[in-house]
């Protein structure tokens, strides 16, 4: 028997839609932009999709891979040496600690923020929150999605940038872009997917003619009311290939075993149908995914939730993440694609959320604070090796060995960076004509701390 994977109704497609083309129409657009590169670099390329999986609420990192041994450990954890210098709980990941020659872990890297909202905006757009040009500031997936918009093929019948289990409140859009490089938000637990039986065709085809009569009049103003209709029927007409497409609804199901191996949760479900998506070539080049709940200030240890049956706190988050990683990883590597070409050879994978925890003894809740200074990530594919770079404190308080050739922590833009560089983008591009006359830079040198040069991390890969 089949699983179906519920997405997002068509109802929901096109509200959502709305949403998040819309901060793009209102501005005073220009109609051309220019991307420049201003050096010359080689990126790395090899990689044909990225996946982020993004541990929203952000993860505890001496309490998952960058683990510190200490009265608060509790006795379950069992926590075992896996190779030299790296230490894993069997208890909390028992399937990647035997996984453990399948990724990198980066124990190095810091934060610029520690609120939710502007740490999770600056995982995604790589820079500082800027109200005033919040609508025009596209995500690293919608600039992925612009630079690959010329290598699309007609057979092409899924969005370049697809995004799962992201509340759209934080879902950062496709800013100054075309609605075409704007992410496509799913929902794991939403209704089955839009897909249309035979017999409703021709009523949806006859709806659709009458609405874009209708509409005629307003897409043909040269204005910002005639760009918001022109974008958003470019949206709708970005869900066509998936409501006639018969290669479109496997990408959307899997069998129960698959169900089984990938942990029945929301992460499992959205790392299967990542999975798929890869596997079908259907012209997706980003997946952003997001793993809600490690914001765990209180009850970080407590094992069970209050019916005293499921799991709870830091057993849940892991529990449910496990397999999800390890079964995509496993797969990546035996499967391969329409051409032939193994997943995992086209495909770079990071996890990450948008900082670190207090270090040391939890607080009087039993849970752990927002913390900037020490983080962790998880990298696989594309070339990436099994290693560890970097290490923090006995506490997990403060960076110690930085793990790669910089003497500084590693930050965001130095993982965004390595991720354009791997997908074949030049980082150092940036567009001239933006609405707000200011150039936008896909790596912006500016940080918290001033001016810096950001860096690709070969390290990975060495």
């Amino acid at each position: 028997m089949s699983t179906h994977m519920p997405i997002l109704t068509r109802r929901d497609f096109i509200r959502r839609g709305a949403v998040g083309i819309g901060g793009y129409s209102l501005l005073p657009m220009l109609q051309a932009v220019n991307a420049r590169a201003a050096n010359k670099v080689t990126p790395r390329g090899g990689a044909e999709v990225c996946i982020l999986i993004f541990l929203q609420g952000g993860p505890s990192q001496l309490d998952t891979f960058s683990i510190k041994e200490g009265d608060w450990t509790p006795d379950d954890y069992d926590v075992r040496e896996v190779r030299p210098g790296l230490k894993m709980s069997f208890r909390l990941f028992p399937q990647l600690a035997e996984r453990h020659d399948k990724f990198a872990l980066i124990r190095s890297l810091e934060s610029w923020e520690a609120d939710h909202g502007r740490g999770t905006y600056y995982l995604q757009a790589g820079r500082i929150i800027s109200p005033v040009r919040l609508k025009e500031i596209p995500s690293i997936g919608s600039v992925l999605a612009y630079e690959t918009l010329d290598q699309r093929s007609p057979d092409d019948f899924l969005p370049p940038y697809i995004s799962m289990n992201m509340g759209f409140d934080h879902l950062v859009g496709c800013g100054m872009f075309s609605s075409k490089c704007a992410p496509m938000a799913l929902q794991t637990h939403a209704p089955l997917p839009f897909t249309m039986d035979e017999d409703e065709k021709g009523r949806f085809q006859r709806r659709r003619d009458l609405l874009g009569r209708l509409d005629q009049e307003w897409r043909s103003e040269d204005n910002h009311r005639g760009r918001i209709f022109k974008d958003l029927d470019q949206y709708y007409r970005s869900a066509m290939p998936l409501l006639d497409n018969p290669r479109a609804v496997p990408v959307f199901e899997f069998g129960d075993e698959d169900h089984l191996r990938y942990g029945g949760s929301g992460i499992g479900q959205a790392c299967a149908m990542a999975r798929n998506i890869i596997e079908s070539d259907g012209g997706t080049r980003f997946i952003f995914i997001g793993h809600n709940g490690w914001d765990l200030h209180d009850k970080l240890y407590v094992k069970h939730r209050v019916d005293g049956k499921e799991p709870g706190g830091q057993y849940k988050m892991c529990g449910d993440l496990d397999p999800a990683i390890a079964s995509l990883l496993d797969d990546l590597e035996t499967r391969t694609d329409t051409r032939g070409r193994r997943l995992i050879d086209k495909t770079f994978v990071m996890c990450m959320g948008e900082f670190g925890r207090t270090p040391g003894p939890p607080n009087l809740r039993d849970g752990r604070d927002h913390y900037r200074y020490a983080g962790i990530g998880l990298f696989a594919g594309a070339g990436v090796k099994g290693r560890v770079l970097g290490d923090s404190d006995d506490r997990g308080a403060h960076v110690t060995d930085t793990g790669w050739r910089h003497d500084r922590s590693i930050y965001p833009e130095d993982v965004l960076t390595t991720m354009y560089s791997v997908m074949g983008v030049d980082w150092t591009k940036k567009i001239t004509q933006t609405p707000s006359g200011r150039a936008f830079e896909y790596i912006e040198p500016i940080s918290p701390n001033g001016v810096m040069e950001f860096h690709e991390i070969s390290e990975l890969f060495a």
